[in-house]
């Protein structure tokens, strides 16, 4: 070796980018480990996050009708299963405003009152590259708040004294002022026995309960009853007066006791004994029973009870009508008149955030409208009353397939009775083409009860242009506008069968099928996801 020669130099970056690139390498398999597992946890809670929301909605829904806290919880848990999540009942939390936490959960319980459920769900998602180091799961929690939409609720009820049509003609049952007399203290819970009218009050009654179905202090929801007849016995139903036809004064009610006393007490309304009969009823001990306080002792002007030498009921009769040739005073089922203060409640107390909606139920075609302001009951040179065309001499012609505007000379009752659909349930901006005018945009949904709804003529024999049923014709047109607010778009339509249950239409054939509709009626009656 020659002195101070350097020892050949050896490579060693070899090894070191070997060392290198295997650490680079597992730094890669931990990178995409790591990914991979975050994607997958992602994608699984997002599943896990539309199983809370199904499990939220199902609780809502079972809030809706009144079930218990086990029910809603029962339903939330098999809604998050069947959206693939084997999760175990402790793992699922469900909750709804508890006033008497202090403090109140501030998500839950809102002013005003709303029914909003909070499901919380845990659960635990399996790894994929991290199982390889013992981490098998992991925790992952989410959770929805669901709203059971706060209702308000108009019913409007027909109270003409067609109501008592399933008693056969002539007998004392057909009278409403007998039927409405018997069994007052309400034996069977309904003062009254004129049918079908009690069994709509039972079905009333029994629909307001799912409804109002908290304590007063912290309903979420209101109902209103309209009551109508003919142009001058139409109303707002007050509960501490609610047969005071009188009141002008929307009333929202949010106690279920205070509104099933209100509907228990209506009547089918009494028209005073026509003019020089005489009233069977007059030494009874309630004759003085103000039921109907500001009815004129004698009935010549008007729609009048009569009643044959013995004592029979025959049904109402108006002699002025038939003295003066126009019978619009006789005409008692206001459908034009019960909508129109339906539709004026969603303007009272307004709840924005409120579903609204409206149930109208009535045993035969439209007939009579509100009064106008010239109109006087008992001056026929004030005649025909309301909007009733001066043309014929009732108030309603025989075409319910042709629409007329106000002011023209064949606007009739049915004529005011969709316009008055459209300001119920038409959309306040933007209204369908179809539509006379904006509306409320309020849910509606319709009740023809009974066989004149499908009648192709009228009391008076006449016969529907178009062979169609004068009622039930109606009904479908006001229930498809409160379908979709678009008269245009009829779920009923291909519907030859007016006694078919379509869209937001329905039929009962009596009053014994009542609770089947309202039941139906309040099952379809939805909730909404809040978060």
């Amino acid at each position: 070796m020659v002195k101070g020669k350097m020892p050949p130099f050896r490579d060693t970056s070899r090894g070191q980018a070997l060392i290198i690139v295997a650490l680079a390498f597992v730094g890669l398999l931990a990178f995409v480990g790591l990914t991979t597992d975050l994607g997958y946890y992602l994608i699984m809670r997002g599943n896990l996050q539309r199983a809370t929301d199904a499990g939220a909605l199902a609780a809502a829904a079972q809030f809706r009708e009144g079930r218990t806290f086990d029910e809603m919880r029962a339903a939330a848990l098999d809604a998050i299963r069947l959206n693939g999540f084997s999760t175990a009942p402790s793992d699922v939390i469900v909750e709804i405003c508890d006033p008497t936490a202090s403090p109140p959960d501030p998500d839950l319980c809102t002013t005003p009152p709303r029914k909003l459920v909070r499901v919380t769900v845990n659960a635990q998602i399996d790894t994929i590259f991290f199982n390889v180091l013992g981490i098998h799961q992991v925790r992952a929690q989410t959770k929805a708040i669901s709203e059971a939409a706060s209702m308000d609720v108009v019913l409007v009820i027909d109270v003409s004294e067609s109501m008592t049509f399933e008693a056969s003609a002539g007998t004392p049952l057909r009278d409403p002022r007998y039927c409405n007399h018997r069994d007052l203290a309400g034996a069977d819970g309904y003062p009254g026995e004129c049918q079908p009218f009690e069994k709509v009050k039972e079905a009333a009654v029994n629909f307001v309960s799912k409804i109002l179905d908290n304590s007063s202090t912290f309903e979420q929801d209101r109902v209103a009853i309209v009551a109508f007849a003919d142009g001058a016995h139409t109303w707002y139903v007050d509960p501490s007066a609610p047969r005071n036809y009188l009141n002008t004064t929307p009333v929202w009610i949010s106690d279920q006791g205070t509104a099933i006393q209100a509907i228990k007490q209506l009547r089918v309304y009494e028209p005073p004994v026509c003019q020089g009969v005489t009233d069977p009823y007059a030494s009874e001990s309630w004759a003085s029973d103000p039921s109907w306080a500001g009815n004129p002792t004698e009935g010549y002007w008007g729609p009048c009870r009569n009643y044959d030498a013995s004592g029979n009921y025959t049904g109402l009769y108006c002699k002025a009508c038939d003295v003066n040739g126009e019978w619009s005073p006789y005409m008692t089922t206001n459908i034009g008149g019960g909508l129109e203060r339906a539709g004026n409640m969603f303007a009272h107390e307004t709840r924005e955030d409120a579903l609204w909606i409206t149930v109208l139920l009535t045993d035969g075609l439209a007939n009579a409208t509100d009064l106008e302001n010239t109109d006087v009951y008992n001056d026929p040179t004030t005649w025909p009353l309301g909007f009733c065309p001066d043309w014929i001499n009732l108030c309603q012609d025989n075409d319910t397939t042709t629409r007329h505007v106000t002011g023209n000379a064949q606007y009739d009752a049915d004529d005011y009775a969709r316009d008055m659909a459209d300001f119920v349930g038409c959309f306040p901006t933007n209204p369908a083409a179809g539509c006379a005018n904006p509306g409320q945009g309020s849910v509606i949904f319709t009740i023809g009860l009974g066989p004149e709804v499908t009648n192709d003529y009228s009391g008076t024999g006449l016969a529907e242009a178009n062979g169609v049923p004068y009622g039930a014709n109606l009904l479908r047109y006001i229930a498809a506008v409160g379908y979709d607010g678009n008269p245009a778009t009829d779920p009923c339509a291909g519907h030859s069968d007016y006694t078919d249950w379509c869209g937001n239409y329905y039929y009962s054939p009596s009053g014994a099928q009542l609770n089947r509709v309202f039941e139906d009626i309040a099952s379809r009656i939805f909730t909404r996801l809040k978060k």
